[in-house]
């Protein structure tokens, strides 16, 4: 036995403190109104505040030493058993020394409350590998259990979670002593393993493991306070060992005692609240908790920052969703009570939409989240300011904050239910000190009238030692489930890992300086909170003030990596890849190594050097850093090799092209039979994913090599045992209206990759959309134009359609498509009653094999024979025979001086256009492919050398292009400039020259400028079928010399000559410009079947079209929720084959 004293808890000043006496008199003409006051003076020492000496006039009460605790040596048999089975008084089972009822034998025995998994357990578990155990069976939240069918299941495992409460019993003496082990989190802490004494239905006292693997330690709790009470013992597993923390994921525990000795000294950390110490200025009390990184010194924790309209908040560092995104930052506080500063943040506050229209306040209706940049948690209090609501996170219209550790809630708070008043609050966060966290707010209150404030403001967030009000106990959360969040989330590039049953989703953050999150999914529908794992500094003297893309490997040695791009463009190299290692098991904590960035070399660019994708090559037993870069100026994708992940060798680039911009975040897909490489082409007109695969030449694009539209970007890959997915994003548009263009960053959209029995890579909808998404609903026609008859199958006759009911949650349909007709266009179509907005449309033309996503009732292609993109349409017309992969046929050539034309092989070069430079510049036309166009006042230069500048609209002259054989019955080029046609006296022509004769002429329109000042040039169109098979040269003509003899314009402007299998004009009908969002070849034939599944994610506004298991379309499509979706036939009558509809199941 020893006799020990209990640890005084209290609170003690230190340092040294200066304080003067004095005694202030104010007199009048009578002594009776003199007043005197006692006051000191006290000078603060750098670092203090006024409460670390005056204490706020509120000290906690001391603890003063007890009397001696006297602890045993034997605390297995000290005192009784604590509880007893209440229907056999003579079955102790404080010590669980029973088992082998199977399925609900804590429930037999008398526990109550059983929740989760602890109703499988099969009583006491065998404690022969556990430390410490007392008996031959512990209590084990992972051990021996049987299903509701008592069939055995072994081990329920360390994923198992539950919660039950003991037998009552009564606290007749000093101390419970008992065994307890595994996970060291506390009921204050996320993923809580944990025994708690409970009285009156409270939490009074807690004791955790220490993190010892199969260990128990001895425990006591001192009950002075609770003799004579009731009370229960709690056990609380709620870590579902999913890797959020290092913690051991389990409880054990054994052998609970009530007696007048301790087994242990009392441990402080038993109480759930730290002592507390009110502040007297908690505005001014501690740290703000958060910073920006571009400016440490802004005060964003107390949202002194405001006016940057649409994502002001983003652009701050904080995570926005919903309605949030449109808030301008801090809110005006002028008229509310306990404001700090100038602003605090409001729910309801002022913003803007996305295309800059001021909105005023968004109002009660207003709905999201915002989650702080994240932050340590260095001291014991968390103060801030908050009001309005009072509906705490759990409810359906929360207006809220809570705190987040390891992406987990461990906090909640509430409004003050006031509208125009902030008021003081404060969580205990002693036990998470050290730890990372955010602080999110969350208004899911749509404003309808339920009792509560529709918002929630906030201000002043603080970390202190010194806490604003008291805490309260029921602030802290412990739950097992509850944290995640749905997907899609917005984001940049995606960055997949596969790990023991879960995607790793790594992901850049589409604003500020683009830091690393991750998240984490099994299902593809529900993910972890995203957490940060790696920081830009924002710093312009580090490499990595922005990061970039890149990829998760594991060695050999079980470490993981992470490679990345680092990019600053006041450095030299602008970009390089820059490397950082896990720390621990959770995969969120890496440590950057500076001194193993690297950039390109041997012929490589150290200007885009970027999106390293590593992994382990086994043909080649070495690891593989594929590399978006330029090599010897064309775009590539670049190799390194290494041996160790730390030294990297360049080798010759795999796959290049020649193209002004790049080929974004490469990728390798191993088949094990087969693999394949894919890309994001960066190059304006082809913003798409392409594939390529191996050949004996080395690697090409596939067949149908796009394998999506333009509304799929960023794709990268990570295979689980059962797939493989392809994680990119369908991009937000600028104005965040169907009207817009496409921008950085979106929402996450995935796709399954397989290869067909050809050896194509192909795209299908996830299996597990498929299981997940299998509940089946009504596939009733609402409405029908035209002639619908059936029901399985549906037939239309030509020109007719039907529509299906608005579901505005997420859905999935599938349908086979037939026809006897082996052409003709077909479509699923979205009608609108909306003010402004026009009939969404996802067309598959059969002619051309080519799926569109457009806007309106107008085909995109003006009929089944004009191209939507002619600038992509076929392939150049000519050819330079000395390098065929130059585009000449599109100008993209310059600066050889004189004589420039005939250097690329244009013959019969006459009069001026001998001194042109090559293709001008086409940043002064409006609609020019590429960067340089024909201009005949274009830049040229002497014989001599001497520089010219523009040759000027008197230049006259004209050239012939190389020699082509026409093999398509199309060619479609840009022409603009004078009307004259080829044979007047002031010519300005393109003309198609066969055996010498003029076969097909051109001009222009004499279009002027536009608003802007831009030369203009439209599309044109040769039907030339006829004349398949003959050799044909194009001659380019300007005779005008702008001698004032006519008011046509007097120069030719010319681009991007193509052989083409469609028109870009038919009958006159023009490309409607603008109605065409994405399109994506792919071989359809109605006679063989068209498989279609469709996925809508109405919430998002986005859905994806999958074609055949073969290629995909996605799109955007902001009120996809209000919308139904239709399906329609032009030319000919179709057949809809199994049309079914499905939504999540229940």
């Amino acid at each position: 036995m020893k006799i020990l004293k209990p640890t005084n808890r209290g609170w003690k000043l230190s340092g040294l403190i200066l304080v003067v006496s004095a005694s202030l008199s104010a007199c009048s003409d009578s002594d009776t109104d003199k007043n005197e006051v006692e006051a000191e003076l006290i000078v603060l020492q750098e670092g203090q505040s006024p409460s670390d000496v005056i204490g706020g006039g509120n000290p906690p009460e001391e603890q003063q030493p007890d009397e001696d605790i006297v602890i045993t040596d034997n605390p297995e048999i000290s005192g009784q058993p604590l509880f007893n089975n209440p229907e056999n008084s003579q079955q102790v089972l404080s010590g669980f020394e029973f088992c082998c009822g199977q399925y609900n034998t804590y429930a037999e025995h008398g526990f109550e409350s059983v929740t989760g998994d602890f109703d499988k357990l099969d009583g006491g578990w065998w404690g022969a590998d556990v430390a410490g155990v007392i008996g031959e069976r512990v209590f084990s939240s992972f051990g021996d259990g049987f299903d509701s069918s008592d069939q055995a299941l072994g081990w329920i495992g360390f994923s198992a979670v539950g919660t039950m409460d003991s037998p009552s019993f009564e606290i007749s003496e000093r101390f419970i002593n008992f065994l307890v082990g595994g996970g060291a989190n506390g009921v204050s802490e996320s993923n809580t393993t944990a025994v708690a004494l409970v009285v009156d239905d409270e939490i009074v006292l807690q004791a955790s493991g220490d993190d010892t693997a199969m260990s128990m330690r001895w425990v006591s709790w001192d009950l002075a306070d609770y003799l004579g009470m009731t009370a229960k013992i709690r056990f609380i597993d709620h870590h579902p060992d999913d890797k959020s923390d290092t913690a051991l994921p389990y409880l054990l525990a054994d052998e609970f005692r009530i007696s007048d000795e301790a087994a242990a000294l009392p441990e402080a950390s038993s109480q759930l609240l730290t002592s507390v110490n009110i502040s007297v200025e908690p505005e001014v009390e501690g740290i703000s908790a958060f910073r920006r990184v571009s400016d440490p010194g802004q005060n964003i924790a107390g949202f002194e920052f405001c006016c940057g309209q649409f994502n002001t908040y983003a652009n701050h560092d904080f995570l926005a969703t919903g309605e949030m995104v449109k808030l301008d930052g801090g809110w005006w506080a002028a008229d509310i009570v306990n404001h700090q500063g100038e602003r605090i943040f409001s729910s309801r506050g002022d913003g803007f939409s996305a295309d800059g229209t001021g909105l005023g306040w968004i109002g009660d209706e207003a709905t999201g989240t915002l989650s702080t940049p994240p932050f340590e948690i260095t001291h014991k209090f968390l103060n801030f300011l908050v009001g309005g609501g009072t509906n705490d996170f759990s409810s359906d219209n929360a207006t809220a904050v809570v705190l987040r550790v390891n992406g987990k809630i461990v906090r909640q708070g509430v409004g003050n239910g006031l509208e125009s008043q902030l008021d003081w609050y404060t969580w205990d966060v002693s036990a998470l000190q050290g730890q990372t966290a955010v602080l999110e707010v969350i208004d899911q209150h749509e404003g309808e009238d339920d009792g509560s404030l529709a918002f929630v403001m906030l201000d002043e967030v603080r970390l202190a030692d010194f806490a604003a009000v008291e805490p309260n106990k029921l602030d802290l959360v412990s739950m097992p489930e509850g944290h995640d969040v749905s997907l899609p989330l917005v984001m940049a590039d995606p960055n997949p890992y596969f790990r023991d049953g879960e995607f790793y989703i790594y992901y850049l953050i589409d604003t500020a300086f683009h830091d690393w999150y991750l998240t984490k999914t099994s299902d593809l529908q529900q993910a972890s909170f995203p957490q940060r794992v790696l920081e830009a500094t924002g710093d312009t003297n580090t490499q990595d003030q922005w990061t970039g893309s890149g990829s998760v490997v594991e060695d050999a040695e079980g470490q993981t990596h992470i490679f990345f791009t680092g990019h600053n463009a006041d450095f030299n190299p602008v970009e390089a890849t820059m490397h950082a290692v896990a720390t621990d098991n959770t995969l969120t904590n890496f440590t950057k190594i500076p001194e193993d960035t690297f950039t390109g070399s041997n012929g490589y660019s150290d200007f885009d050097f970027r999106d390293p994708k590593v992994f382990w090559n086994e043909e080649t037993n070495n690891y593989w850093m594929l590399i978006t870069t330029r090599f010897e100026g064309q775009a590539a994708i670049g190799l390194y090799t290494s041996d160790n992940l730390i030294t990297w060798a360049a080798q010759d680039p795999l796959f290049v092209m020649n193209t002004p911009l790049n080929l974004e975040v490469p990728d390798w897909i191993d088949f094990g039979d087969n693999q394949f490489m894919v890309f994001s082409d960066q190059n304006d007109g082809e913003r798409d994913i392409k594939y390529l695969h191996q050949t004996s030449a080395g690697w090409e694009l596939g067949n149908y090599a796009s394998l999506d539209g333009k509304f799929y970007y960023a794709g990268r890959t990570a295979s689980s045992e059962d797939a493989t997915l392809m994680f990119g994003w369908i991009p937000h548009k600028i104005t965040r209206t169907n009207a817009g263009v496409g921008t950085f960053g979106g929402d996450l959209a995935i796709h399954q990759l397989h290869q067909t029995s050809s050896g194509e890579l192909a795209v299908m909808i996830p299996h597990s959309y498929k299981t997940e998404f299998a509940e089946a609903i009504s596939t009733d026609i609402q409405q029908q134009e035209g002639s619908v008859s059936g029901v399985a199958p549906i037939s239309l006759m030509s020109s007719s359609g039907f529509t299906l009911d608005t579901v505005s949650e997420k859905n999935r349909l599938s349908m086979t498509v037939r026809s006897e007709a082996s052409g003709g266009r077909f479509g699923l179509y979205f009608p609108t009653e909306g003010e402004g907005e026009q009939v969404a449309r996802l067309e598959f033309d059969t002619n051309s094999n080519k799926a569109s996503f457009y806007f309106g009732d107008t085909p995109p292609t003006g009929g089944a024979s004009v191209t939507p993109t002619p600038a992509l349409e076929g392939e150049p017309l000519f050819v330079r025979a000395e390098a065929p992969e130059q585009n000449i046929a599109g100008f993209e050539f310059c600066c050889g001086q004189h004589g420039t034309l005939s250097g690329h092989e244009f013959t019969n070069v006459t009069g001026d256009f001998v001194k042109l430079d090559g293709g001008w510049w086409g940043g002064d036309v409006a609609n020019n492919v590429g960067e340089r166009v024909f201009s005949s006042f274009g830049d040229g230069f002497e014989e001599d050398g001497t520089a010219l500048g523009w040759i000027g609209f008197g230049a006259t002259g004209s050239a012939d292009s190389p020699s082509f054989e026409i093999t398509k019955p199309y060619i479609n080029f840009l022409i603009g400039g004078g009307s004259n046609p080829f044979d007047s006296a002031n010519a300005t022509a393109v003309v198609l020259l066969v055996n010498g004769e003029v076969v097909r002429s051109q001009s222009g329109v004499d279009a002027e400028k536009t608003a802007d000042d831009k030369f203009r040039m439209e599309w044109a169109t040769w039907d030339v079928s006829d004349l398949i098979g003959q050799t044909a040269v194009i001659r380019l003509i300007d005779q005008h010399s702008d001698d004032g003899t006519d008011t046509a314009l007097p120069y030719l402007l010319a681009d991007q000559f193509r052989a083409a299998d469609l028109p870009a004009v038919s009958d006159g009908e023009e490309v409607s410009s603008g109605s065409l969002d994405a399109q994506v070849a792919v071989p359809m034939e109605l006679t063989s079947d068209v498989k279609l599944d469709v996925w809508l994610d109405p919430e998002a506004g986005l859905g994806t079209v999958y074609i055949n298991d073969f290629r995909a379309l996605s799109f955007r499509l902001y009120d996809l929720d209000q919308r139904p979706i239709g399906v329609y036939t032009r030319e000919h009558n179709i057949s809809i084959v199994d049309l079914q509809r499905f939504t999540k199941n229940p």
